[in-house]
């Protein structure tokens, strides 16, 4: 007995290094999942800046940039709530006019996603197809110009692919608030030359979506801004909006947006600087940054409910990917939204008009987003530098000119 007992103690001593080693494993778990359950309830941007330091980081950056700034006004949605909604700057400088959550500005091409929440309501409704072609929507002989026999459908609206050259700025705007409009008339006198095939190039087309929202005027039986007035503006409760092609169905808004004056960018005020939207579904939508970030909230609704349409199945649908960049899996258009990779997948859209810009940037999967709206044209301090700031960064590509003189847009989506 006496010759078993180092074995013996040898086998004890083995079993409590292995206790020891067990427990020290333990110990660092149990430390670990505390820390590690901390992490998960810290709610961060796409760029992992803290939700609880996102206003001061925007405060500190439009400080950094002031000398750049006219006026801006900056929304932040996360799950349906507003964690930022501010306005900063001058609306008028020379009057030193401050800018507030209240200023109005114009969403130029952001309003043509207006549009696209239109037609989808429609095709949920069962009254438009997103693959028939549009001729049987429109009255007989409407266009005069068309190159090609393809059939042209509504996703080519939508992703700027029906093969129409863009208009020169000239013709994308007007000044006259008292010219006699007609939408389907406007369409008709300005219609473009077509100069690819349906499907070949896509070329970014304020015409086509003007379509889009004449075909809505078609189909619902209702002026396209009464429907949206009815069907998008009432729903959301977005009160300090309007898509009137001059605003005149909202007297109280005009005047608001007549105080503000629209600036170049290095801050040289634009003379006349309120202009009238020639396909005004594409581009004619003003109102506040908190309105726009109403309707961008109802995009990325908290449970299986939308405001916006009768299945939340139609949302996602209108928020999947519906076209990518060609012999490539990268997305391009989820039905009219453009689709950008800054750290995470996100939607978008952008607007220019004379003297303003504008832009809206959201992540469905985490139901992040934000809304920045300024008073200078061509805006990049914050259309692209405060949206990286936040979003991370991200890659552009540069518009072309085709050969029968139209210009394109390869993925830019503000040429309005």
């Amino acid at each position: 007995m006496q010759k078993n007992r180092p074995k013996d103690r040898s086998f004890h001593t083995v079993n409590k290094v292995i206790a020891c080693v067990l427990t020290l494993v333990l110990v660092i778990i149990a430390c670990a999942v505390p820390v590690n359950a901390e992490e998960e309830l810290i709610q961060t941007t796409p760029s992992r800046i803290p939700l609880t330091e996102l206003e001061k980081t925007i405060d500190s950056y439009v400080e950094s940039y002031e000398k750049y700034t006219a006026a801006v006004s900056v929304v932040a949605i996360k799950d349906g709530e507003f964690i930022v909604n501010k306005a900063y700057g001058f609306a008028d400088i020379e009057n030193q006019q401050k800018a507030e959550p209240s200023t109005v500005f114009e969403w130029a091409s952001i309003s043509k996603l207006l549009v696209y929440t239109s037609v989808m309501q429609l095709v949920e409704q069962g009254k438009l197809d997103l693959e028939t072609d549009i001729r049987e929507y429109l009255p007989e002989g409407f266009f005069k110009k068309l190159k090609y026999d393809e059939p042209i459908t509504l996703l080519n609206l939508m992703h700027h692919n029906a093969g129409w050259e863009d208009q020169t700025v000239t013709e994308v705007y007007y000044y006259d608030e008292n010219e006699d409009y007609d939408l389907g008339e406007t369409l008709r006198k300005n219609e473009p030359k077509q100069i690819y095939k349906p499907n070949s190039v896509v070329g970014y087309s304020n015409y086509g979506v003007g379509l889009g929202g004449y075909i809505v005027e078609l189909v619902s039986g209702q002026p396209y801004y009464e429907y949206v007035n009815q069907h998008i503006f009432e729903p959301l409760h977005m009160n300090d909006t309007t898509v009137h092609p001059t605003g005149q169905d909202r007297p109280d808004l005009v005047q608001r947006r007549n105080e503000v004056e629209g600036y170049t960018k290095d801050l040289k005020l634009i003379p006349e600087n309120r202009v009238y939207v020639t396909f005004y579904p594409t581009g004619a939508a003003m109102g506040t940054a908190e309105d726009l970030g109403k309707f961008l909230a109802a995009l990325m609704p908290v449970d299986d409910n939308s405001v916006l349409f009768a299945k939340r199945d139609t949302l996602d649908e209108m928020l999947s990917t519906s076209l990518y960049y060609d012999g490539t899996s990268i997305p391009r258009f989820a039905h009219g939204f453009a689709e950008m990779e800054y750290w995470v997948p996100t939607l978008l859209h952008e607007g220019n008009l004379k003297g303003f810009s504008s832009k809206v940037v959201f992540d469905p999967e985490s139901r992040f987003g934000m809304v920045i709206m300024t008073n200078i044209a061509f805006e990049e301090v914050y259309y692209y530098g405060l949206i990286s700031k936040i979003f991370g960064n991200s890659t552009y590509v540069n518009s072309v000119t085709s050969e029968g003189g139209g210009i394109f847009s390869i993925c830019k989506t503000a040429r309005l």
